[in-house]
């Protein structure tokens, strides 16, 4: 047999080469922008297999394309795809950009995406050129506001370094966080806000208490860099975000970082210089003995001390908010990165410096941050990925907000008359205030409040082919990740301020340590494959595990001796320690297929479980998902010139939140017994076994293009309903019992519509015109309610207005007292639409201008700001005569809801950015090929807003919080830190 087979083989082998010779052929080509330039890195299929390739550094491919394949599909980021059948010899593919952005990639699963334009989800895609392009927004929860259709976005201050409160699609959750799930390259990272403690008992007094949420802290998500960011992809509701199970019930926000591309090193330094301003000031009321003498004197002031006073300043009158915010504040920006690569590395290197200083004195924001992304591909079946982000920041907020103490500026100033010099005398002192505790001037100048963050961001990725066919792969896929932080908040105020002199413990000292460790790791296995030419099936199999540890800690000392700082040695200590940790073990499967991107439809099914769900932490959750969308224009039936894209679309999705660390516990009081140490059981009891909330969404959609994709249109309606929503459930005085924690009681609903317009009005070589209007709604309702009609606690202040729980009605909306003493509810919080409008013009070949509108109306927000300044007289109309015959800041003190429940509609120029792109005929005159790139521009953010609103900001909500018990905190005004303006001049030059 082996003598035969010797004889022959040579035989059959040279047989063999011809027919295989003829069953494939090879195909070169290079791949070239509309300029003529390389594309390094673009992506070359055979149409109807798994067979690939990728351009070299000089846009060159080559591919072997098996006998019975005839077309070869190209794509490259940014570019529109192209098919084609390529010819003998070398193939030059230019690819035409992508200004739809329908080629772009969404995400469908845990390791899958998918084009845009096959997408059976609304997700809300934001671009790099989008979030940082037009203006330099500070922080990147800043960086969104306006950008998202289905978003309810407010700012929690208006100081240095950040802190919003984002709501995706209404409410999720009514005791739990309000805020999204935040995934930075496929990895779960922490967006809490830790507490400072300047709003408790020593400091502020906000809170009687030594803990509390109204610190105004920043989220930390605002510790990354927005100039380091490729993309942001935003699932808001459960239809989309169902693939992330019980963490997603809030929506989910996925973070995309920068990557290095094949080609030379590039080198791109960035410089900004700029400015800030308030944005609006109130103004104050001016004072005359007939106000003093007919309302009994300024507030806490005798009439006749007021009398003197005023006489003293012979006219004279102060501003004090242009004393305290009237700064003028300084920005600078400065980044350096680096990218390059080849076939088989690619790497980005990424430094940055920012440094801001604030409208008021002392205060300010500083972020360092380093990255490095690094991509390898080892060999045609494994290639890796590899992220690391080092930041360090460092913030000084001061001291606004609620008050009970006189620290907080904007608290104090409303109730000083504005005929006192509250500035800091030549000798070093401040003057004292009558009626007033403390001088603001001094709190600016001697107490602190500043926090400083180290915080480390790491992951990795494995991909490895265990099979790579002609028309099949099996893919390994390996990730995981590390979220470090530690924030360390002090607060700080001297033994000898002003309103320590009746105190029994003077100064007071806090330094808190707050650490997070979050640990994310997924294995899973995607098994993709075609048959015949057209359909594309794609079966998906996941384990993941993600760990969620914080620890927080403080020490605080009162009575100081002077210039102490140490708390430890003060005459009173006080410490206090929360640790919370979480597990979530999860499994998903899924099953996608495309045919022919025609039919397009994913099925998959999460199974979740977690300690969190106390007894319960063995049981598992499961959370299904459905999608289907028909590109009924791909069909060969359709013959419109005009119409090019008709896409119906449906989603599915269950997605939930698991309840708060400590609503499953019930912890042991300790007492003292005759000198022994005891314990009695707690009047406040947890849920030993307590079921997730869970959101169920169904979404409807229909998208359309015309003129080929020149105007498109996104329409979709959603319904997402939350069930067994969780709340205090009260027990009746007998069982020895008050409350349980949290309770399922009943369930939510949220509808709504959002719809995107996007159009290239004018395209020519001279100008160009790309617009695009974003529209959205969102109505929300209890449906069910199994306990009576409850207020939400810490939601607005009593009968001025707060939130409330009741069967039939929003559970955002404002309830109050009217003027006959009938509770009611008045107005939502929740806006009866939002809308935006983004401009981009191109002009004279090398100018580029952008500007954002985005407007909110019919949202209404409960504010005591305007009641302060009424009670201490210097409401800037105070004195105009009312109704009654009183003058209007008398009239206003009743405890109607109508007083203090104000329209916070808007209108505001978000981002303006006007920019030259120097001429390269230029550059490469004066610097051959060193520079490749100089553009130069000015940019401003907050430029205008266009209110009735009484109010340094209509966005803002001091009582917002990222953690348990914020979803129904927003739209409270109570004193905030002012909004500011910022303006810029931008250089970038590319080498």
């Amino acid at each position: 047999m082996r003598k035969i087979m010797g004889r022959f083989l040579p035989i059959l082998i040279g047989l063999a080469i011809p027919v295989l010779a003829a069953a494939q052929q090879t195909v070169k080509g290079r791949v070239t922008d509309a300029t003529g330039a390389p594309l390094p890195g673009a992506t070359v299929i055979v149409r109807g297999t798994k067979i690939s390739a990728q351009t070299d550094a000089n846009g060159n491919f080559s591919i072997n394309m098996p006998a019975n394949t005839t077309r070869l599909e190209v794509s490259y980021v940014g570019f529109l795809a192209q098919t084609l059948s390529p010819r003998a010899g070398d193939n030059v593919i230019v690819l035409k950009e992508d200004d739809t952005n329908l080629n772009e990639v969404v995400v469908t699963g845990l390791a899958t995406s998918i084009k845009k334009s096959n997408a059976a989800n609304s997700v809300a895609r934001i671009s790099a050129k989008e979030l940082t392009g037009s203006t330099r927004p500070p922080t990147l929860d800043g960086a969104i506001s306006g950008k998202v259709p289905g978003a309810q976005i407010s700012a929690n201050s208006g100081a240095p370094g950040g802190g919003v409160s984002i709501r995706l699609r209404g409410v999720s959750t009514v005791a739990g966080s309000s805020q999204p799930l935040f995934v930075v390259d496929g990895v779960i990272v922490n967006n809490d806000q830790f507490a400072t403690g300047t709003g408790t008992r020593a400091f502020t007094g906000a809170t009687g208490l030594d803990a509390g949420s109204q610190d105004q802290a920043p989220n930390r998500i605002a510790d990354l860099n927005p100039a380091d960011i490729e993309s942001i992809e935003v699932l808001k509701g459960p239809s989309a975000s169902a693939i992330y199970g019980s963490r997603a019930g809030a929506g989910v926000i996925v973070i995309t970082t920068k990557r290095g591309k094949s080609g030379k090193t590039r080198i791109n330094v960035n410089q900004d210089f700029g400015f800030t301003k308030a944005s609006k000031f109130l103004g104050s009321s001016d004072w005359t003995p007939e106000k003093i003498a007919t309302y009994g004197g300024a507030y806490n002031i005798p009439e006749e001390e007021a009398l003197e006073l005023l006489d003293a300043a012979d006219g004279k009158t102060w501003d004090y908010e242009k004393m305290i915010w009237g700064n003028t504040g300084k920005i600078n920006n400065t980044s350096l990165n680096l990218s390059g690569g080849n076939d088989r590395t690619k790497y980005y290197i990424a430094g940055s410096y920012q440094n801001e200083t604030g409208i008021q004195k002392k205060t300010g924001y500083t972020r360092k941050s380093f990255r490095m992304n690094l991509d390898h591909k080892l060999n045609d079946y494994i290639d890796f990925k590899v992220s690391s982000n080092f930041i360090n920041s460092w913030a000084s907020r001061g001291f606004t907000g609620n008050d009970n103490r006189g620290v907080s500026l904007t608290y104090a100033i409303p109730y000083i008359p504005n005929f006192i010099d509250i500035s800091r005398r030549a000798d070093g002192t401040y003057p004292t205030i009558p009626g007033r505790s403390q001088n603001p001037m001094e709190i600016i100048d001697r107490a602190s409040n500043i926090e400083k963050t180290n915080r480390f961001l790491n992951s990795g990725e494995i991909n490895a082919y265990l099979f790579k066919g002609e028309k099949s792969t099996l893919k390994m896929s390996l990730r995981g990740g590390v979220d470090y932080l530690v924030s360390e908040p002090t607060v700080y105020m001297p033994e000898d301020l002003q309103l320590m002199e009746e105190s029994a413990l003077k100064g007071a000292i806090r330094q808190t340590t707050n650490k997070s460790r979050y640990t994310y790791m997924q294995a899973g296995l995607n098994f993709n494959t075609n048959i015949g030419n057209n359909l594309d099936l794609t079966t998906g199999l996941v384990f993941l595990r993600d760990d969620q540890r914080t620890d927080q800690s403080y020490i605080q000392g009162e009575g100081l001796l002077p210039a102490q700082t140490n708390p430890s040695i003060a005459q009173r200590i006080t410490t206090g320690n929360i640790i919370n940790r979480s597990s979530v073990v999860a499994f998903d499967a899924s099953q996608e297929l495309n045919w022919d991107d025609k039919v397009i439809g994913r099925v998959g099914l999460r199974a979740d479980k977690s300690t969190l769900s106390g007894l319960n932490y063995d049981k598992y959750y499961y959370y299904p998902r459905a999608a289907v969308a028909v590109n009924i224009a791909n069909f060969g039936f359709w013959k419109s010139d005009v119409i090019n894209q008709v896409k119906p679309r449906f989603a599915f999705g269950e997605a939930s939140g698991f309840p708060s660390f400590d609503a499953v516990y019930s912890n042991l009081l300790g007492v003292n017994y005759g000198g022994e140490l005891g314990s009695v059981t707690p009047t406040l009891l947890g849920l030993g076994a307590l079921d997730p909330e869970r959101a169920q969404e169904i979404e409807f959609g229909l998208d359309l293009g015309f003129l080929n994709n020149r105007i498109s249109l996104e329409a979709t309606y959603y319904n997402k309903k939350v069930k067994n929503f969780l709340f205090p459930y009260t027990l009746s005085p007998g069982s020895g019992v008050s409350s349980i924690k949290l309770f399922p009681v009943g369930d939510i609903m949220n509808k709504g519509i959002e719809i995107g317009l996007n159009a290239q009005v004018i395209k020519r070589s001279q100008l160009e015109w790309t617009t695009s209007v974003q529209y959205w709604t969102n109505k929300s309702e209890v449906t069910r309610l199994n306990i009576p009609p409850s207020y939400v606690a810490n939601s607005g202040f009593g009968t001025y207005g707060r939130k409330r729980i009741q069967l039939g009605t929003s559970p955002t909306a404002w309830w109050g007292v009217d003027e006959n003493g009938n509770t009611i509810n008045y107005k939502d919080y929740q806006p009866d639409f939002q809308m935006s409008w983004n401009n981009n013009l191109r002009f004279a070949k090398n100018f580029e201008f952008n500007m954002l509108w985005h407007t909110s109306q019919g949202g209404y927000n409960a504010s005591l700001t305007r009641l302060l300044k009424d009670e201490g007289g210097t409401t800037e109309d105070w004195s105009t005569v009312g109704k009654s015959g009183e003058p209007v800041g008398v009239e206003r003190q009743g405890s109607e809801i109508y007083n203090f429940v104000f329209d916070a509609s808007y209108i505001r120029l978000r981002e303006a950015g006007l920019y030259y792109n120097v001429p390269s005929a230029f550059l490469k005159g004066a610097f051959k090929s060193f520079v490749q790139n100089v553009r130069i521009g000015l940019s401003a953010q907050n430029l205008l807003t266009i209110t009735d609103y009484y109010g340094y900001d209509p966005e803002v909500s001091n009582f917002n919080t990222g953690n348990a018990g914020g979803a129904l905190t927003g739209g409270v005004d109570l004193a905030p830190f002012p909004l500011a303006k910022r303006y810029f001049f931008h250089l970038n030059i590319g080498l």
